[in-house]
Order: structure tokens, then sequence, then C-alpha cells
């Protein structure tokens, strides 16, 4: 179990890292060919696109924990149905979602609302279909690379994806260097993110023989039934993700400037680094904590999930402490001093983390098996709390009454977390999970040797 663990925070670490590598570039390449106006367009076409990720209505997370239980019962006859039922289910699904959301960017005028002056109408157009089809083509990666975790490899899926995120990344610095803007810029997305699929398909076609079994179907609506409930719950979190995320983006373009779109989202992109590091965590332990609760393992689950909020506390703490001491060195030297760090919007957004830190992690519990329908409506309504909280305090406050807002949300899921992971862990009590995470290092004592 250690070593899977290791496995998998290094791959993280590594996804991590090619993200972070990725913003870090981006956004003072992106402000140095585009422009700030502009740049901040393509933001507001690139959020659009991203409700697709919610298309597969939790799909895919939902069959990753079951492909976890079938292939390790050896049944892979029915791992292959389900992966095959997987892939066509979030086609469809996908397919149906880009022709609504068209439909509804059609009859709104989305340029208009979105204050969309720099990119023509046709390109604008353009780049969110592209985009709509990259969302579409990284649903089916991501489906695909819960193969690997099933097998108990949790690293080689997500080496993939981040080498193909890297090399996305690297098409699009060369066409923006030579003057693309952006709709090739979101062909190249897709384009690159469509063969990276297909030969990762290939491969684990070569490499697991259950997979050469996969077929698709037309409608398999019959086979994923027994699936819907969790599913939903994860697209309650993807929901809520994205109401935080883009919802965010959206409304601050509408009550402000795309100017200040991109000081908020860079901002964001900064504080998020510590997100980023608790996710790793929590990425990393969910396959084991499914493996310890489907066999009814309590004190191994109990010992993971206090293990894993204790590191995620106290890491976010000292993130957040060196970022707020060195964000404003940062911002100069990554956007060329486009962007600074505005206070106290920075601060509060860093604060952020703590309570997120702590509630994220330990959803994982509830989500590993498949018990998440709770907390994935307690987020879906903290998140609308978050906004709607915002929508009242961005005209007073401008850009930290956004970040009041997502603070109030995560100190909420806190509270609503806990008190779910504390009723699958039976046997905990948070009398002893309280210390556990605060003063409890006597596990660090064999490390140090």
């Amino acid at each position: 179990m250690f070593r899977r663990v290791l496995h998998s925070i290094a791959a993280s670490v590594l996804g991590q890292a090619g993200q972070i590598l990725i913003q870090l570039i981006s956004v003072p390449l992106l402000i140095q060919y585009w422009g700030l106006t502009y740049y901040g367009e393509w933001l507001l076409l690139f959020t659009i696109p991203s409700y697709l990720s919610l298309s597969d209505a939790g799909l895919a997370s939902a069959l990753s924990n079951e492909l976890l239980i079938v292939v390790s019962k050896k049944d892979e006859s029915k791992a292959a149905r389900l992966l095959g039922n997987g892939i066509t289910a979030i086609l469809g699904f996908g397919g149906l979602g880009a022709v609504l959301l068209a439909l509804g960017l059609k009859l709104t005028g989305f340029t208009t609302w979105l204050k969309i002056n720099y990119i023509s109408e046709s390109d604008a157009w353009q780049t969110l279909l592209f985009l709509m089809m990259y969302v579409v083509l990284a649903l089916q990666q991501e489906l695909l690379s819960t193969v690997p975790r099933a097998e108990g490899d949790n690293a080689s899926g997500r080496i993939w994806i981040t080498v193909t995120r890297l090399l996305e990344f690297a098409v699009v610095i060369v066409l923006v260097r030579t003057g693309s803007q952006a709709a090739a810029v979101a062909m190249a997305y897709s384009v690159v993110r469509g063969s990276s699929w297909a030969g990762m398909f290939l491969w684990y076609r070569h490499r697991y023989p259950w997979v050469r079994q996969v077929k698709t179907s037309f409608f398999p609506l019959a086979e994923i039934r027994p699936l819907f409930s969790p599913s939903l719950a994860f697209f309650g979190f993807a929901l809520a993700n994205s109401i935080v995320l883009q919802g965010s983006t959206l409304l601050i373009g509408a009550f402000m400037t795309p100017v200040q779109v991109v000081v908020y989202t860079t901002l964001r992109t900064l504080s998020n680094f510590i997100r980023q590091i608790i996710n790793v965590l929590t990425s990393a332990i969910w396959p084991e904590l499914t493996r310890a609760l489907v066999a009814y393992d309590y004190a191994t689950a109990i010992l993971l999930h206090r293990r894993v909020c204790q590191i995620a506390l106290w890491s976010s703490l000292l993130f957040l402490i060196a970022l707020e001491i060195t964000g404003g060195s940062i911002l100069s030297v990554w956007t060329k001093g486009a962007v600074k760090p505005e206070q106290p919007v920075f601060t509060l957004l860093l604060l952020t983390s703590l309570p997120y830190s702590l509630w994220n992690t330990s959803a994982t519990t509830a989500i590993s098996v498949n018990r998440h329908q709770s907390i994935a409506l307690a987020f879906v309504v903290s998140s609308l709390g978050s906004l709607l909280a915002a929508t009242w305090l961005i005209p007073s406050y401008g850009l930290a009454g956004m970040a009041i807002g997502l603070l109030l949300g995560d100190g909420f899921m806190l509270f609503r977390v806990f008190q779910n992971s504390l009723s699958i862990l039976s046997e905990e009590r948070i009398g002893k999970l309280v210390p556990a995470l605060v003063t409890d290092f006597a596990w660090l004592n064999p490390l140090r040797k």
C-alpha cells in the first residue's frame, strides 16, 4: 500500500508541477502577445465550454470506483462492459450538451453580455466549437485513465494526461509566438487531446487484455443505471466546482471588466497552488481508502483519514504563510508587473485554502466508497451561496467581495464534511480526531530515523 501511495503522490506531483509550469508561462506569454483585454476575452470564452465537463454527470468518477472493485474481483468481462458503456455514454452526453450549449449561446447573444469586442463573433464561435470538442475528448481521456488505477497502478494514467497537457501547451506556445489567435489555439488543443486519447486506448489494449474486449453500444442506459446515484453525486461536485470557478469568473466579467477578470484569475491561480497540493494527497489516498472500507478495515481507514487530514492542514498553513510573504515578488516576475497582489483580495483567497484543505481531504472518505451524495448536495448549496453572497458584496467591495463569498462557502463545507466522515468511520470520534490533527506527530519519529 505504501508503495502505491508514493507512486500516486509522485505522479500527482508531476501533474501539478506540469500544471503550475503551464500557468506560470501562459499568463505572461498570452498577456505579452495578446494584450490584457484580448487575453481576458479568451479566458471568458475558455470558461464557457468548461461547463461541458458536467455532461458526463459524474459517470467517469463513479466508474473509477466500480472498476476498482470489479477488477479486484477478477471480473474482467464486467470491467470491459463498464468501460465500453462509459465511453459511449460520455460521448453521447457530451455531444448533447454541446448542442444545447451552442443553442443557448446563440439565443442569448453571448458576445454582447460578455463584452467580447476584440475577438470577432465568427472567431468566437470557432473558438467555442473547438473548445467544446476539447472538453469532450478530455472527459474521454479521464475515463480511460481509470483503467490502470483499477489494476493497482495509480500513476501511469496521471502521467499520460500530464504529458498530454505539456504537449498541448508546447503547441500553443509555438502558435501564439507565430501570431495565431484564439480559434487556432483552440483547434490545437482539440487535435492534440484527440491524438493522445487514441494513443492511450491503443496502449491499454496492448497492456491489459480485458480492454481488448471493450465494445460500445448505442444507448447503454440500462447497463449504467446502477451507477446513476453515485454518478449524480459526482456530477454535483463538478457542478459546484464549475459554479465556483467559472461562475465567479463570469460574475466578475458581468459586474466589472475583462482586465479585472485577468487580475482575479491570476490571483486565484497563484492562491490555488495550495489547493493543488492538497489534491495530490486526496488522489493518492483515494484508492487505498476504497480498499480499506470495502474490506471493513476501519482501523486502517481511520489512520489514513487522520494522517492525510493532518498533512493537509499543516501543509496548507505553511504554504499560505509562504505565499503571503512572497506573492508580490512572484506576481511581479510572473506577469512582468502587469498584475499586482491586490489586497485584501489575495490574502482572502489564500485563507480559503485552510478550510478547503480539511474538508476536501476528509471528503475522500465518502467519495472513495460512493457515499458522498449528501456532501455533493451541500457543496452545490454552498457554491450557490458563495456566488449569491458575492453578488451582494462585489458592488461594495469589488474583488474582495468575491473572495469573502468563497471563504464563507468553504467554512460551511468544513462542518458538513466532517460530520459525514465521522458517520462512515464509525469508530472515530471528534474528540480523538482534533488532537490527532493538531498535536499528534509521533508517527513522524520512525521517518526521522
